[in-house]
């Protein structure tokens, strides 16, 4: 069987490797942007699919982007979350609903809303995990002195 990623990266193992090492050394909030990062990258190759007139390329990545998006969703605590996990919640489910819009009416409008929605969500985890590394830094320093 091919495999398209022996002949990009010379050695398909080792891009494997490489991706269970990160997904391995990731903090909660880190797994949590890879799976964003994820997601934009479906959504941007289900767009350009889309742009091509290739709908069954593009439904297979809208597919994969869904796969994610339904991911996050599992991944929320609805106890512990409170409103915010609610929300988001709610707001997964939305983008699920315009992802399935998308394949059904064969356009591309709503995969760039979705992707706006979670680039926008995926730069609020960022933030939020740099400051909680930030904080955890200024404990560190409290501690020492």
């Amino acid at each position: 069987m091919y495999d398209r990623r022996v002949t990009a990266t010379g050695n398909g193992r080792a891009a494997d490797a490489y991706r269970a090492s990160q997904v391995q050394t990731a903090t909660p909030l880190g797994l949590i942007v890879m799976l964003y990062d994820g997601a934009l990258s479906f959504l941007s190759q289900a767009e350009k699919a889309a742009r091509s007139g290739d709908w069954g390329e593009a439904q297979g990545f809208i597919r994969r982007s869904q796969d994610v998006v339904y991911e996050l969703m599992g991944c929320l605590d609805m106890e512990r979350g409170g409103r915010l996990a609610v929300d988001l919640f709610r707001l997964y489910e939305y983008m699920g609903y315009r992802l399935v819009q998308a394949q059904i009416r064969r356009d591309a409008g709503p995969l760039a809303e979705v992707r706006g929605h979670l680039s926008s969500l995926r730069e609020a985890w960022v933030e939020a995990e740099k400051k909680i590394r930030s904080e955890a830094k200024g404990e560190r320093r409290s501690a020492v002195l």
